[in-house]
């Protein structure tokens, strides 16, 4: 059995959605014969580097990208989404030249994890799966408040496009030609088609091995402060700012907040905790290997994230036996376990749930 996996994003310890592709390609070399990667160039340093480590002769990656004008275009504009997308028709006449119709027994698409990309690999294989496939979580309006004015355009814009692009026809192909869809969350599967929906099923895009982590079991916590953890990318769709909401409620100020990323929208919430005056620390971007450190000395990660497909990051809290607290909203909720201590907000709006979250870490 021989099998090619399409992987925009495809790299080690570096995030939920370059994990999907890196995850998907171990797991297929433990079940086929052959297994053909396509992946971008600048990829290929850290494949290489953690590849070489490995005892898979059956997995082989090939490089490629669009011509320099696109790249060129898309370091102009900072945005990737459009890239991705030429990127998956560009794939299709790179691979002509090298395979044949049919070429594969399974073809799949894995990364970027989202409906609103059309793939043609399908042309050379036998079986064509679709997915990991997310991008129709979605939260309440209401919720539209706690942006930016530049992140409400973005965000009715994302929701203008998770229905304009159910007709792209490019896409529709793509939802015609699949064998099988896998959506990562019940709202992913649920903005689908009719016509597909049984050919669909729902099963996380992420999984985790503890011996990522370097632990220090050493560590003891501050038993004076509530230590609140968040990580990943500083973005207001995130919920960053819900948190924030939260701490200000709380007067006597025994907390610390520690935020472990990066992202562009990192100047809001610190000039929202200089104006507050919260006690926050922006630690910046940390190496996932020493994120053990983190987990293990606080008390309660919180990722109230409005419209996140997966939770790399809970599973990781999780792994070093730190409860967490997430939103209703998208595929976090999957992750967690109520019994174990985890906590689940299903709030409407916005002051409901700040107020629901205070609560919560007043009590702790």
């Amino acid at each position: 059995m021989k099998k090619l996996i399409s992987a925009y994003a495809c790299e080690p310890n570096k995030g939920s959605e370059p994990e999907v592709g890196w995850q998907h390609m171990l797991k297929s070399a433990s079940k086929f014969k052959k297994v053909v990667v396509v992946t971008k160039t600048n990829n290929k340093n850290n494949i290489e580097k953690k590849f070489q480590d490995l005892d898979l002769d059956n997995v082989s990656f090939e490089y490629f990208d669009l011509p320099y004008i696109f790249r060129y275009i898309k370091r102009l504009t900072g945005t990737i989404s459009w890239y991705a997308y030429i990127w998956e028709i560009f794939l299709f006449f790179y691979l002509l030249k090298k395979y044949k119709k049919n070429s594969f027994d399974i073809v799949q698409r894995v990364t970027f994890v989202s409906y609103k990309y059309p793939s043609f690999i399908w042309y050379f294989g036998k079986k064509f799966i679709l997915g990991p496939v997310a991008g129709g979580e979605r939260y309440p309006l209401d919720f539209l408040k706690i942006f930016s004015f530049n992140g409400k355009l973005k965000e009715i814009t994302r929701f203008i496009f998770q229905k304009i692009s159910l007709f792209d026809p490019f896409v529709l192909m793509t939802l015609i030609k699949s064998d099988k869809i896998i959506a990562v969350t019940d709202d992913s599967k649920s903005i689908l088609p009719n016509f597909v929906q049984n050919k669909t099923i729902i099963k996380p895009a992420i999984s985790i091995d503890v011996k990522d982590f370097e632990k220090n079991k050493n560590i003891c916590k501050n038993n004076k402060k509530l230590k609140i953890l968040y990580v990943g990318n500083l973005l207001e769709l995130k919920g960053i700012k819900l948190i924030l909401m939260s701490l200000k409620k709380i007067k006597n100020k025994k907390y610390e907040f520690n935020l472990v990323g990066s992202g562009p929208d990192e100047d809001i919430f610190k000039k929202y905790v200089v104006k507050h005056n919260l006690n926050v620390n922006f630690l910046g971007k940390i190496d996932r290997k020493f994120l053990s450190k983190y987990y293990l000395e606080n008390d309660l990660l919180v990722f109230p994230s409005l419209h996140d497909s997966g939770g790399m990051v809970i599973l990781e809290a999780k792994a070093h036996g730190l409860p967490v607290v997430v939103s209703s909203f998208g595929g976090p909720k999957m992750f967690v376990n109520v019994s174990q201590g985890d906590i689940i907000i299903n709030c409407k709006k916005v002051n409901l749930f700040v107020e629901e979250l205070y609560k919560i870490l007043n009590e702790i």
